[in-house]
């Protein structure tokens, strides 16, 4: 009977050594796969990378080959700035006086297209009739953050449509005034200018 059980005890101890020998294999294969699917992604990263790195390199190269004026006077960079014909006063409130006056800047590069150039704009109302002293009535200054949200156009065209309040500033003029804009391109550091005339007449449309 002893003998028996000693054999029973034996049996057990061996299938269970078995079994736990099993499950280390199982776990140790497992880690294999795991760690050459992360070492073929590895390897996939080194190859993207050295790609990138080769692509750059050739890109400095071809870089270094030309010269900057050269490369800027070759884009289509902003060559001019127009005064839209809707530029004027503008009755908004319809209460009987010009109370805004909406400039319409249009950027055109060296292709005569419009372009949403980046840059600092200055608008000047000027009354020539006036005394030298008395000349200028407004002046302000925008910057790329304030006229970046304040393009437009569609496909036909493109602009910059800045309103700026005028109320107190006409004071019942009635002579024809002469609206400056200075456009200073941070691209190219060029530095442009139109003027257009407009009426004090009242107008609701714009």
């Amino acid at each position: 009977m002893i003998k028996k059980r000693t054999i029973q005890y034996a049996l057990v101890f061996f299938a269970a050594v078995w079994l736990t020998g099993c499950g280390s294999k199982n776990v140790l294969w497992d880690d294999i796969e795991r760690l050459k699917q992360e070492n073929t992604g590895l390897s996939l990263q080194v190859q993207s990378l050295k790609q990138e790195i080769t692509q750059l390199a050739e890109q400095v190269d071809m870089l270094a080959g030309f010269d900057e004026t050269t490369r800027l006077q070759d884009l289509d960079t902003l060559q001019t700035i127009r005064l839209g014909r809707r530029t004027g006063l503008y009755d908004l409130d319809e209460d009987g006086m010009n109370e805004t006056m909406v400039v319409y800047v249009e950027p055109l590069d060296t292709a005569q297209d419009y372009v949403k150039a980046i840059g600092i704009v200055e608008v000047e109302l000027w009354n020539l009739d006036a005394d030298t002293a008395e000349a200028k009535l407004a002046d302000w200054t925008l910057v790329p953050e304030e006229i970046h949200p304040l393009w437009g156009g569609n496909i036909f065209a493109g602009y910059y449509r800045l309103p700026f309040t005028i109320t107190n500033i006409l004071n019942g003029q009635e002579n024809e005034l002469t609206v400056k804009a200075t456009f200073t391109d941070f691209l190219s550091g060029k530095v442009l200018r139109d003027q257009t005339t407009i009426t004090p007449e009242i107008s609701v449309r714009h």
